[in-house]
């Protein structure tokens, strides 16, 4: 096995099995699944794309406490109490050394979560089906787009930055996201072949903006 899948698959993810609560911010939020890097939460209203809070949460003895950034957030068809659809956002944890992975570990240890072991494969499915609806030949392509909204500018913009002050960081993300290419068998467009803070800043924001806007944003800030 090459070192890339062996870093993919090194990130666990976990599936909430019992209710876990907390916030973000001042909003309230149920986490919905998680890993070292991150978390999916589920919550009623809008959160800004770009946005940064504390993520809080506790179960019995077990609590953390981190900052995290929001890179991407939308309408789940899941209606709250009042019949109004909730939101699903991700979250990506800043220092999930501090008190993340512990408390990941614990709330494991407890049955809290379990183990997503179908998540990999989950990830390639996604892929491949929203590659074959861009094109009839799956495809990493540059997507035209006319306007980038100051959010995703800023998003990119933080995520670009951190992984320039973490080249170790930066290199696992670009295998991530080469490795997810290759397992699906698509090509990279000449505009991006070769640009491996492109794919990782990519990969970073969960593949949730288009290759063609990232590359814009970088070609402004230069």
């Amino acid at each position: 096995m090459s070192p890339d899948i062996k870093d993919l698959r090194a990130i666990e993810r976990f599936v909430v099995a019992e209710p876990l609560t907390g916030s973000f911010g001042a909003a309230g939020i149920t986490l919905l699944d998680i890993a070292e890097q991150g978390a999916q939460i589920e919550h009623a209203q809008p959160l800004r794309l770009g946005s940064r809070a504390r993520l809080w949460f506790k179960r019995g003895e077990v609590s953390a406490s981190v900052h995290a950034l929001v890179i991407w957030s939308r309408l789940s068809d899941k209606p709250n109490d009042e019949g109004k659809l909730l939101y699903h956002t991700g979250l990506r944890v800043d220092d999930p050394q501090t008190t993340f992975a512990p408390a990941i570990q614990a709330l494991a240890d407890h049955g809290v979560i379990r183990r997503d072991t179908e998540s990999l494969e989950r990830k390639r499915r996604k892929y491949f089906d929203r590659e074959q609806e861009r094109s009839s030949k799956p495809s990493v392509k540059l997507i035209k787009s006319e306007d980038i909204s100051p959010d995703q500018t800023l998003l990119i913009q933080h995520a670009r930055e951190r992984l320039q002050n973490d080249p170790e960081e930066a290199r696992k993300w670009y295998n991530r996201a080469r490795y997810a290419i290759v397992e699906s068998s698509a090509p990279i467009a000449a505009e991006v072949r070769g640009r491996e803070d492109v794919l990782a800043v990519w990969e970073y924001l969960e593949r949730s903006v288009p290759l063609s806007t990232i590359v814009r944003v970088f070609e402004k800030k230069m």
